[in-house]
């Protein structure tokens, strides 16, 4: 056997103007390190924040994988980060074809419903969601696993846009079979989960770690990225956060209590009865 520094390489294929041209060919399924920004088929949601796309592989939330999102407890930032890219995908599902637009989200085990006036104001209609909680009587050791196979069982589903879950401390197995199901199904998996989560590895695609800083900014780091590593965080302004649509939504809901007290204060009839009965009726209710 000779030894290895005799064996001589053939030289790289050089292109015109002298520079080595790419020895690997476009394969569906490969992807090259130095095409890591590359979008390609649609497999990446643009996130709304210019900032995230620009370091995202794709230019966005890739639409085919686990993605998980550790933050800590006190941080509840899933919609704020979400919502525009999960509103902008509902709208184009309502401007397509017939049936387009009744893809749902399923939520698992999420530890706060949303704010619904928040969601309409953005687009998201509330009964496109699909709630999926724990059952009362679930064993403390397995509810986290046995709600991680209704996601998968939910990304098998068609009609289902995406799937965010909070599901703590699943074993690697369980989430090697959700990467696997996303990536089959061409359906996004969030899951969300606690920072201590950083210290084990992970099959998912891409991770991400959330923090909020004093002046309210997020700060995103990304863990684990296809592609090269990321030393610095993403601040994420507060005005960029998804927060206008809760204003519009909360600005609404005062508007419209003004003027029924507008109303009552003029002695308007409300839903066809007169403002006195009207007022009687809350009264005794």
């Amino acid at each position: 056997m000779p030894a290895l520094s005799s064996i001589a390489l053939p030289p790289l294929p050089q292109e015109p103007g002298g520079r080595t041209a790419a020895a690997m060919p476009q394969v569906a399924g490969v992807w090259r390190g130095s095409d890591w920004h590359e979008r390609g088929g649609g497999r990446a949601w643009p996130t709304g924040y210019g900032v995230l796309d620009a370091e995202l592989p794709g230019g966005g939330w890739p639409a085919n994988a686990l993605i998980e999102v550790l933050q800590p407890a006190h941080a509840h930032a899933e919609w704020p980060l979400l919502l525009p890219a999960l509103a902008a995908r509902m709208q184009e599902g309502k401007a397509r074809a017939a049936g387009g637009g009744h893809r749902r989200l399923v939520l698992v085990a999420p530890p706060f419903l949303p704010f619904v006036p928040a969601l309409q104001a953005a687009g998201i209609a509330p009964e496109r969601l699909c709630c999926v909680q724990k059952a009362a009587n679930a064993r403390a050791a397995s509810w986290s696993v046995d709600l991680a196979w209704a996601c998968e069982q939910a990304l098998h589903c068609r009609d289902v846009l995406a799937v965010l879950a909070w599901l703590p401390d699943l074993p690697v197995p369980v989430l090697r079979r959700l990467q696997l199901a996303a990536a089959s199904q061409g359906r996004p998996l969030w899951l969300w989960g606690g920072l201590e989560a950083s210290r084990r590895s992970s099959p998912a695609a891409l991770r991400l770690q959330l923090e909020i800083a004093e002046d309210c900014t997020l700060q995103v780091r990304l863990l684990k990225r296809k592609g090269p590593a990321l030393e610095k965080a993403l601040l994420l302004p507060r005005t960029s956060w998804g927060w206008l649509p809760v204003m519009q939504a909360q600005a609404m809901r005062q508007a419209a209590q003004h003027r029924e007290a507008a109303l009552l204060l003029h002695g308007h009839s409300m839903g066809g009865r007169p403002a006195t009965a009207a007022a009687a009726a809350h009264a005794g209710a």
